[in-house]
């Protein structure tokens, strides 16, 4: 991405910069591009769980994490400022994204649509990538906007269908609809805080709608987008949540009604496949990006997407009582409670005692891999293998690490 995007970050992009019509535009893209994999699939886990009170924990700071980078990056130069200073960790958030989409796909999809799920999505991307070359500078706003269109659509008519609002209770009867107790959900509550606090930070799709607009279409936008499009996003996942549990566990029997079927394939489709054209464009537009890697990791998800899918497979003590293509979405998921949220954490948000000396900084980053590493460990050991109390040790790593890292040597006058 080019660096005069410090200067004059508002200027560089789509003209519908500022006023009431672009804030509803750029919501639209907003609230889309965060509509993917998590939004639309993990609800449905937590329903399964934890009932309703699962959901609530999930999406209250997921929109107000995401609602909030409009405000906290007011001016558009600091967003700008963190794509170029951090041009590596929004990278390699774009590539972890496009490859969990796409063992979404492999795994879940093929389940749900057979073998018409990749052409579908393929055709959900071509739409979108079509109509959005039409204009770079604006036409994937309106993309946005009628992808939007088209799940609010399916909502009206999902709403009225046998089967809506399964597993919507509020009420946690241990052992007979959830899967989890009250104190596992105590304990993912905060990771959750962490993971959607920090990793909205490193989403280029996020920065280009923050730099592209005024401070306060941008800060609009953001509010609309969070708390209005996505979040009637997710309320739909409620909705649809029941039809996916019997596929997500790997049930052969598993099948969708016909009016079902038509539903959340268009939902799911073309949310996916927007989420996934406006990702790989910003890497496609950035002439120092690895698209090789991102190419290389998307062939490996989906390869993996469909190893999960294998009747041979044989069962792991290290899934837990969950199945390979469960394990390994929540395997996915953890990048967003550990490592990516850890870099905002522990290298993005500047240090209280000043700038790291040389030796600092080196040792900063060391701290930073090192907790990525236990993190990640211990959050399977929560999240696969149903132990939530590990996910103290996350909290606790990650809160010892930062108090570690203000401790390292600064720099001098003289250094």
């Amino acid at each position: 991405m080019p660096d005069d995007r410090l200067t004059n970050p508002s200027q560089t992009e789509a003209p519908l910069t500022r006023g009431p019509f672009a804030a509803l535009l750029w919501g639209a893209f907003l609230g889309c591009s965060w509509t993917w994999v998590i939004g639309m699939i993990f609800p449905a886990l937590l329903l399964r769980d934890y009932a309703l009170p699962g959901w609530v924990v999930f999406a209250v700071p997921n929109v107000l994490g995401a609602a909030a980078m409009g405000v906290v990056l007011y001016k558009p130069e600091r967003s700008a400022k963190i794509v170029v200073n951090h041009r590596k960790a929004c990278q390699a958030f774009t590539i972890i994204t496009v490859a969990y989409h796409l063992f979404v796909i492999a795994w879940l999809f093929s389940r749900l649509f057979g073998l018409g799920a990749i052409p579908m999505v393929v055709v959900a991307i071509g739409i979108c990538a079509t109509l959005g070359m039409r204009n770079k500078r604006s036409a994937m706003l309106f993309v946005a906007a009628g992808v939007a269109l088209l799940s609010w659509g399916c909502f009206s008519y999902a709403v009225r269908m046998q089967g809506a609002w399964d597993f919507a209770d509020w009420v946690i009867p241990n052992g007979d609809v959830t899967r989890l107790d009250r104190i596992d959900l105590l304990l993912f509550a905060p990771c959750a805080l962490l993971g959607f606090a920090f990793c909205p930070y490193l989403d280029l799709t996020f920065h280009r709608a923050r730099y592209s607009t005024s401070p306060g279409t941008g800060a609009a936008a953001f509010i609309f987008g969070f708390g209005i499009v996505f979040c009637s996003m997710i309320v739909f996942s409620i909705c649809y949540g029941g039809q996916l549990i019997n596929f997500i566990a790997g049930d052969p029997d598993a099948e969708l009604a016909g009016y079902w079927l038509v539903v959340l394939a268009i939902h799911l489709s073309m949310q996916v496949g927007f989420t996934i054209t406006v990702h790989v464009r910003e890497s496609l537009e950035d002439k120092k990006a690895n698209t090789a890697l991102l190419a290389a990791a998307g062939g490996l998800a989906i390869l993996l997407g469909l190893t999960t899918r294998l009747d041979a497979l044989p069962t792991h003590p290290i899934t837990g009582n969950l199945t390979w293509g469960e394990a390994g979405y929540r395997g996915f998921l953890l990048f967003y409670g550990t490592a990516l949220p850890g870099y905002v954490w522990l290298i993005m948000i500047p240090r209280l005692r000043g700038s790291l000396s040389i030796t600092g900084d080196r040792a900063r980053r060391v701290i930073y891999v090192a907790t990525c590493v236990s993190t990640y460990i211990f959050g399977w050991i929560a999240m696969v293998q149903d132990r939530y109390a590990a996910l103290i040790l996350v909290v606790g790593i990650m809160l010892i690490a930062r108090l570690v890292i203000e401790m390292l040597p600064r720099k001098t006058p003289s250094t």
